[in-house]
This record gives C-alpha cells, sequence and structure tokens, in this order.
C-alpha cells in the first residue's frame, strides 16, 4: 500500500514541482514554514521539532551569507495560535545541525541527503505526532502537518524510484543524563533489555525491510548491536575531540556513544547495549512509524516499502554551537560532518548493491552472441556508459550491439542516482567472423583498407553513410569528417599520430558501425 501511494505522489511532483537536489522548496502558503531541500542519495533526513520561526524567542542564526547573526523569530502569525495539547519542548539547535548534515555529506560526496525541516516551534505544530496531538485541531496548523509529511513521501518516493530502498532518519534532541545517541528502531526498553534481538518479530520494527534484505545477511541482534550497527559506527568513529571533552566517560576515547551499539562498559550506566532502566527513546513515534517499512502509523498510514525509519535522539552535548550562539565548547559542527560519514558508511555497508550488475562473459563474439545483454541485481534506474569509443551499447539496458561494435577492450560503468554508487566491468569485443549484417551482404561487405593504414583508409560499406569520426582508445574525438551518402570513398588521415583509433561510420538514421583501426605513418 506504502509503495503504491509513495509512487503515486513521486509522479504527482515530477508535473507539479520541479525538484533540484541543493535547493530548497517550501510549502504552498508563501511563509516558508515547511522546508524541503531536495537530495539525490537514497538517504533522508527530517528535524520536527527545531523550528524556530513564531516562537517569539531570539537566537542567533546563519543569514545568507554565512555570518551569525542575532535574529528575532516574532510570534505574529494570528492564523497559527499556541497548541493547547501535547508537548511543546523544541530540540534545541537540531535545525542546525540536520543542514550541516546535508553539507558534510556534500562536501564528502557531491551528492545531497533529502532533508524535510518543520520551521514552526513546537508550540505551534509537533509533525511528529498524529494529526489531532500534532495540530491540536486547529485547521492551519493540519495544513502545515500535511506539507510536511508531502514531503517526506515526495523524497521517500524519489528514493524507491531511483534506488529501490533507502534510510529515512528522524533527527531529534533529548537531554538524558547519560550523555549518548538513543537509535530508535520501534522495540521496547524491555525487549532490548533482552539478550537476543533476534527473538524480536522483525516485521514490527521500523527497519522490517532492512532485517529481510540487507547485503551481508545479519541477523536484527546484529544489525541493532553488531559491529557494523548504526550504534557502533557512532561509537567507533575515529574523531576523538568530542571525546576529548570528557562528556563521554567510561572510558570513551573516541566517537560518540550510542545506544543501542556493540559498547558494554560494565556498570549499568556504562552499558550502551542495554537500556537498564535508564531513559531510553524506542522509535515508537509516528514520523519513523509513517515513514518506516514496518506498521503503518497509528492513524494507518504509511509502513511497509522499501525505505526503512531509524529514529536518533542526539544528546544535548552534541548540539553546542560555541560562541556567538552559546557559552559552551562548540561540538555541533564538528559532529555534523561524523553523523555524515556515519550515514554513507551505514548506507554502504548494509543498502549499497544499488549498481550492480555482471555480464555472462567477459569476451563476446557477434557470430556467436550477438546481443550481450547485463543482469542487473541492483537499480533498474541507472544509466550505462562505456569507454572508449566504439561500442554500441544501449544506456538504459547495457544491452551491446556486439556485431556492430568494434574489437577492442572496453570498461562499460552503470552508475545509479548521483556519481557515488557505479560498479565497472571489463568487456573484450572478438568478432573473429561477419556479421549478420555483412552476412547478408557479402559480396560487399563492409571493408576498410589498408589496415595498417599511413594517409588514407578506403572504406566500402553495404548502404550508404554520411559522416565518420575516429577516436583514439580513451574516448577522446581527433577527426570528424562528412562523406555524402556515399558507399565507397577514402578518409584522410594523415593529420593523425601513429597509434590505435577507432573508426565509428554513421548513416542517416545515426545507426553506427564501428571498425578498429590502426595508423603507421
Amino acid at each position: 500500500m506504502k509503495t503504491l501511494f509513495t509512487l503515486m505522489v513521486f509522479f504527482y511532483s515530477l508535473v507539479s514541482i520541479s525538484q533540484t537536489p541543493g535547493i530548497p522548496m517550501f510549502d504552498t502558503s508563501g511563509k516558508q514554514y515547511i522546508e524541503y531541500i531536495p537530495g539525490n542519495l537514497p538517504i533522508i533526513i527530517s528535524a520536527p521539532h527545531g523550528g524556530l520561526k513564531l516562537s517569539g524567542l531570539t537566537a542567533f542564526r546563519e543569514n545568507a551569507s554565512g555570518t551569525p547573526v542575532s535574529t528575532n523569530f516574532p510570534d505574529n502569525d494570528p492564523t497559527l495560535p499556541d497548541r493547547s495539547c501535547g508537548t511543546v519542548e523544541m530540540d534545541d539547535n537540531t535545525d542546525v545541525l540536520i543542514r550541516k548534515i546535508q553539507k558534510a555529506i556534500f562536501d564528502a560526496t557531491g551528492c545531497y541527503a533529502h532533508v524535510i525541516i518543520n520551521n514552526l516551534h513546537r508550540t505551534k505544530l509537533d509533525p511528529n505526532r498524529i494529526i489531532s496531538e500534532a495540530a491540536c485541531g486547529d485547521a492551519d496548523a493540519q495544513f502545515y502537518f500535511n506539507e510536511y509529511h508531502r514531503f517526506i513521501d515526495m523524497a521517500s518516493a524519489d528514493v524507491e524510484n531511483t534506488y529501490g530502498k533507502g534510510l529515512y532518519i528522524d533527527l531529534h534532541g533529548q537531554s538524558h543524563a547519560i550523555p549518548r545517541i538513543e537509535i530508535g528502531y520501534r522495540i521496547t526498553a524491555t525487549a532490548m533489555n533482552g539478550t537476543n534481538l533476534n527473538t524480536v518479530n522483525a516485521s514490527q520494527t521500523n527497519i522490517a525491510n532492512l532485517i529481510a534484505d540487507n547485503l551481508n545477511n545479519l541477523t536484527a541482534e546484529q544489525l541493532m548491536r553488531g559491529n557494523s550497527s548504526l550504534g557502533a559506527l557512532f561509537q567507533n568513529h575515529s574523531n576523538t575531540s568530542y571525546a576529548g571533552l570528557g562528556f563521554s566517560g567510561c572510558g570513551r576515547v573516541k566517537g560518540y556513544r550510542a545506544i543501542p551499539s556493540n559498547f558494554d562498559g560494565g556498570s549499568t550506566s556504562c552499558d550502551d547495549m542495554h537500556p537498564d532502566s535508564n531513559a531510553y527513546f524506542d522509535g515508537f513515534f509516528y514520523d519513523s512509524e509513517r515513514h518506516g517499512s514496518g506498521p503503518a502509523a497509528s492513524d494507518g498510514k504509511g509502513g511497509g516499502g522499501h525505505v526503512d525509519g531509524i529514529m536518533t535522539e542526539v544528546n544535548r552535548r552534541v548540539r553546542d554551537m560555541g560562541s556567538p550562539y552559546d557559552a559552551r565548547t562548540a561540538t555541533l559542527f564538528q559532529f555534523a560532518i561524523d553523523y555524515g560519514s556515519v550515514l554513507v558508511n551505514y548506507i554502504d555497508t548494509h543498502y549499497n548493491d544499488y549498481s550492480a550488475f555482471t555480464y555472462s562473459s567477459t569476451t563476446f563474439d557477434g557470430s556467436v552472441t550477438p546481443t550481450a545483454t547485463p543482469t542487473i541485481t541492483g537499480s533498474s534506474a541507472g544509466a550505462f556508459t562505456s569507454t572508449p569509443a566504439g561500442l554500441v551499447i544501449n544506456s538504459s539496458t547495457g544491452a551491446i550491439d556486439v556485431t556492430n561494435s568494434a574489437d577492442a577492450t572496453y570498461t562499460v560503468t552503470y552508475t545509479v542516482g548521483c556519481n557515488l554508487y557505479k560498479t565497472a566491468q571489463t568487456i573484450e569485443i572478438n568478432n573473429n567472423t561477419l556479421s549478420v549484417k555483412d552476412n547478408e551482404l557479402e559480396r560487399k561487405s563492409f571493408k576498410i583498407f589498408p589496415n595498417p593504414a599511413t594517409d588514407v583508409v578506403h572504406y566500402i560499406f553495404p548502404k550508404q553513410v554520411s559522416r565518420v569520426e575516429i577516436f583514439n582508445l580513451l574516448g577522446q574525438r581527433f577527426h570528424a569528417q562528412n562523406l555524402s551518402n556515399t558507399v565507397e570513398g577514402q578518409v584522410d588521415v594523415k593529420g593523425l599520430y601513429r597509434g590505435n583509433y577507432i573508426m565509428v561510420f554513421y548513416d542517416d538514421n545515426d545507426i553506427a558501425i564501428a571498425r578498429k583501426m590502426i595508423l603507421k605513418n
């Protein structure tokens, strides 16, 4: 049900809204209360509780040029009264943290995570609750609630359409006594205190799809408390600056404490495998339920699909920003960089077979295999390219027209989404006999001669050709010449250096036939 809905949202978004990775777009009110910064990675992050708009507060925030300035956020919209129900405490600085995480991921990869931000203060809207509590019955607040979740649905649909699977993170902040990141999978603290998470019903977690389908066939226990779990990646991050400030305790000298993870320091306050009796946000909340891969949210919306949902409640001390924002030592900016690297690593470890493909062989002869089509085991939404020139390949399916490709060794690359996810395979074309087309016209077959050549190359073609292009084996074009729709003629190659080249002949329909040519001048 969720997959059908998200695909409908995706196709609607293509028609109605232009999405450009890294360029913000906003709700349709014109007030910019709900913000979506589209991405092109299989990562979605939302921040529901960090907004300052209509708070009446003054805080330092970066202006358009990136300079922190004291900014007032007046409570001046009478259409949005304060909520009369639910919790109103904001998650300090998560509005900044989420933007810095997106920037860190872009700086490291050249690609963007999808980011959705509720810029309204929590006194006006809490989109991480069912709509009756999120808006407390106010129709205008309900509109922004729906806009917030529409944007997440759009991002999720884009991830599913491009990558087939991905990860949604709901970013929060908490100030519990133990300074660690609390990771919620929709598993109760009681169950988390057990010795084996494999006894938990995986389909009832928000990462049901990941448990059922991950690259290394890991169990639920391994995915949540193993050496490559999200918590373990935070614990074992190489950065030592935060641990050096002394907040972590428990003998930690690097990374960031996180629960659940693979670290147990002995005492209950140092046990990051089990909550014991300590406070713990378990993930039974609206956002990660609606947009995760487990059960639907309590209103029946969402759930299922192939985008997993995880709630991360980061501790207060990783959100300190230093002067002029606050009087503490800045930690947020480095934490954002490290958080981003953990997410990219997590995707690579558990999800990234996006560009996986293989041909049945590494060598093809057109007389035996006229067309070589790869098996794509990753996403089918990618594009094939090849180098050098001379390989006739379908960019969508990867099918190679072996008979009309020049004899050479090629690198075929399949890229999915942004340029981060790609797989390459070496293919050799060795046509030992004439192609099928050539056999049909055997009396007047396609020839180039002499080969090797010196000054000119003669050609005889079974049909009229309109032009020729000559490439080196790196795919660089060195010569182009119009041939006036002739079936016989010659090509002047005196201006080329000695070496190996690919001659590509085209007819009026841009159908290409390539041959390898050796120049020995």
